[in-house]
C-alpha cells in the first residue's frame, strides 16, 4: 500500500514544492531544477503518457470491431491509420537511409510520412475546423437571443464587431447609426412610458438634433468617431473584451493555484485512483 498510495503522493509534494518555490527563490539549483531537470521529465512522462494513449486507442477500437458495436466500420478506418501511421513513421523512411538522419524523413519531400501529412493529415484537419463555423454560428444564435440585459449586450457587441471587422462596416456613415441609436431610443421610450406622443417627441427631437448636427459638420463618413462601425468595434476589442480575458485568465490563475495546492498538500489524490 506504501508504494501505491504514501510514496506517489510524497513525490508529488516534494516535486510541486520545489517547482513553485523554485520561481520565488533565487537558487541556481533549484532553478536549474525548475528550468531544465523538471521540463525534461515532463517531455519524458509525456512521451510515454503518449504511447499508453496511443496503445488504449487501438485498444478500445479493436474491441469495438471485434463485438461489432455501433459504427465499428469507423474503427476499422481508425486502426488502418494508426496503422499506415506507425509504419510511415518508424518504418519506411522513404528517403537514401544512408544521408537521412533517424527523423529528419517527418519533414522531408518525398517522404512518405511527408505525403500522408501534406496531403491527408492536413485536409482532413481543415475539413474538422472548417464544421466548426457551423457549430460556432448555431451556438452563437442560442447565446445571442434576447432574454435578459446581458444577452442583449452581448447580442449588441456582437453584431457591432462581425459588421465593423468586414469591409462593409467602413462604408457604413456614424450619421446612419445615430439615426438608428434614435430610433432604438424610441422603441425603449415607449416601453417605458407607454404614451405615443412622449415616443414621438423623443423620436423628432433625436432626429432633429442629429440631421442638424450632421449639417453643421458636413456629413463626414467616419465622424463622430464614437459611433463609427470600425472605431467602435475596435474599442471593444481592445478594452471591454481585454477586461474580461484578463478576469478569465485571474481565475483560471487562481484555480490552477489552488488545485496544485491541493496536490502538494496530499488532499487531491485522483492521479493515483482515489
Amino acid at each position: 500500500m506504501i508504494w501505491k498510495r504514501q510514496i506517489p503522493i510524497l513525490i508529488v509534494a516534494v516535486v510541486g514544492t520545489l517547482t513553485l518555490f523554485g520561481w520565488f527563490i533565487e537558487e541556481p539549483n533549484i532553478e536549474a531544477f525548475v528550468n531544465d531537470d523538471a521540463t525534461q521529465w515532463y517531455d519524458i512522462l509525456a512521451s510515454f503518457a503518449i504511447i499508453l494513449g496511443g496503445l488504449n486507442l487501438i485498444k478500445l477500437q479493436m474491441q469495438k470491431v471485434a463485438k461489432q458495436r455501433i459504427g465499428w466500420q469507423y474503427s476499422l478506418v481508425a486502426i488502418g491509420g494508426f496503422i499506415f501511421a506507425i509504419t510511415a513513421g518508424f518504418i519506411i523512411k522513404g528517403v537514401d537511409d544512408s544521408v537521412a538522419l533517424w527523423g529528419a524523413h517527418v519533414t522531408t519531400e518525398g517522404s512518405m510520412f511527408k505525403w500522408m501529412f501534406d496531403y491527408m493529415f492536413a485536409p482532413m484537419s481543415a475539413t474538422m475546423f472548417s464544421l466548426l463555423a457551423f457549430f460556432v454560428a448555431s451556438a452563437s444564435f442560442r447565446a445571442f437571443r434576447i432574454r435578459n440585459f446581458e444577452a442583449t449586450l452581448l447580442l449588441v457587441a456582437g453584431i457591432i464587431i462581425m459588421i465593423g471587422r468586414v469591409p462593409l462596416g467602413s462604408v457604413i456613415s456614424s450619421w446612419f447609426v445615430m439615426y438608428l441609436l434614435v430610433l432604438i431610443a424610441g422603441i425603449g421610450v415607449n416601453t417605458w412610458k407607454k404614451d405615443k406622443m412622449i415616443t414621438f417627441g423623443t423620436v423628432a427631437v433625436g432626429l432633429a438634433a442629429v440631421t442638424i448636427a450632421g449639417m453643421m459638420m458636413g456629413w463626414p463618413v467616419n465622424e463622430p468617431g464614437i459611433f463609427y462601425l470600425p472605431v467602435l468595434q475596435e474599442w471593444i476589442y481592445y478594452y471591454p473584451n481585454v477586461a474580461g480575458a484578463r478576469a478569465i485568465m485571474i481565475g483560471i490563475g487562481l484555480g490552477i493555484f489552488a488545485t496544485s495546492i491541493r496536490y502538494i498538500l496530499g488532499i487531491e489524490k485522483s492521479y493515483i485512483g482515489e
